[in-house]
């Protein structure tokens, strides 16, 4: 299949270029921090719904607003008082705070809900864009609804290269996991409904029960949150931290947290880290399910991460992706 999507390099030429397009109610690939998103104009309802039909994403799954500072999204969204206290803390990163909004947001975005996520990203590429416009961006991970999410340009462009013009490459994202949501309509009661990058004791917050979806049918209150989500096409099966999955078949790969042994190592073992770091392991967590959902495997068996820091999100994505043919052990 033949590619109209250019993969750009971020020289000025090119953001501005980009920055045309979003002008003109195109939607863009962008890099984040955390994985590629797919961009379009979060006050133009057409924009919006460019972004749902390139992705195949269901309208009751709400978008991420992104905004170039505090400033400009307290323009658009209620913000509180410990909104304003963790925004001064964690922005620009890989924080999403869902909070009130005004009338200037398309329902659209927020699958019909009073509130909307928002977050002010720290990629420098990404912030160049949003600093040319006088819009916020809406940007949901750049591909196609339910599957992996990405981690480089190239993975936006194999699987949405025919859907849109252009993604600039920023390089790999530096987390590899989508942001922390955290949800503050009440202040007084912060949830955190998606984990990620910043966990739970950075944020002193002390639900740290992540819901599932209520309903796959119904308005969900942030990203994320369905049942089955971030699954490559080969099923996977989720095995214990520190474990060792047994019964592989060679058609069948394994995925470690840390390197194994040199006397275990086969041509369908694979790890995630040479150490077991917990950033490292998920920085390459989509990469490598990418990669291995493209090389003719029949099942991936994916061991846990450790659940603390980071390794909560990772957690959390397996368990989503596992869903997809009640592969999760």
């Amino acid at each position: 299949m033949s590619h109209a999507c250019k993969i750009l390099s971020p020289r000025p030429e090119n953001l501005d270029l980009c920055a045309n397009l979003l002008r003109d109610g195109a939607v863009v690939g962008v890099p984040t921090e955390t994985v590629y998103g797919l961009a379009g104009n979060a006050l133009c309802e057409s924009s919006v719904r460019k972004i749902f039909e390139a992705k195949g994403r269901p309208l009751i799954d709400p978008l991420i607003v992104h905004f170039s500072s505090i400033e400009k999204a307290e323009a658009h969204v209620e913000f509180n008082d410990h909104a304003r206290e963790l925004a001064a803390r964690f922005w620009p990163g890989a924080l999403t705070l869902v909070l009130p909004k005004k009338g200037t947001i398309s329902d659209l975005v927020t699958a019909g809900l009073a509130s909307v996520a928002v977050r002010v990203p720290g990629h420098p590429v990404f912030r160049a864009l949003l600093e040319r416009l006088d819009f916020p961006l809406a940007a949901p991970s750049a591909n196609p609804f339910g599957y992996v999410s990405p981690t480089l340009a190239e993975h936006v462009e194999s699987t949405l290269g025919n859907r849109i013009l252009a993604v600039l490459d920023g390089g790999a994202c530096e987390y590899g996991v989508e942001s922390t949501i955290v949800d503050l309509r009440n202040p007084d009661v912060p949830k955190i409904l998606r984990p990620g990058p910043i966990s739970a004791k950075a944020l002193r917050i002390q639900n740290t029960d992540t819901p599932t979806a209520t309903s796959d049918e119904t308005a969900q209150a942030a990203p994320g949150m369905l049942t089955q989500h971030y699954s490559p096409n080969t099923s996977i099966t989720l095995f214990a931290h520190g474990e060792q999955a047994d019964g592989i078949q060679e058609s069948e790969a394994v995925v470690y947290n840390t390197k194994p042994a040199t006397s275990e190592l086969a041509a369908n073992r694979f790890w995630l880290s040479e150490s077991g770091e917990l950033s490292e392991i998920a920085h390459n967590l989509f990469m490598l399910i990418q990669k291995l959902d493209h090389a003719n495997y029949t099942r991936l068996h994916v061991e846990r991460a450790e659940d603390a820091g980071i390794g909560v999100a990772v957690n959390d994505r397996l368990s989503r992706a596992a869903a997809k043919r009640g592969g999760s052990s």
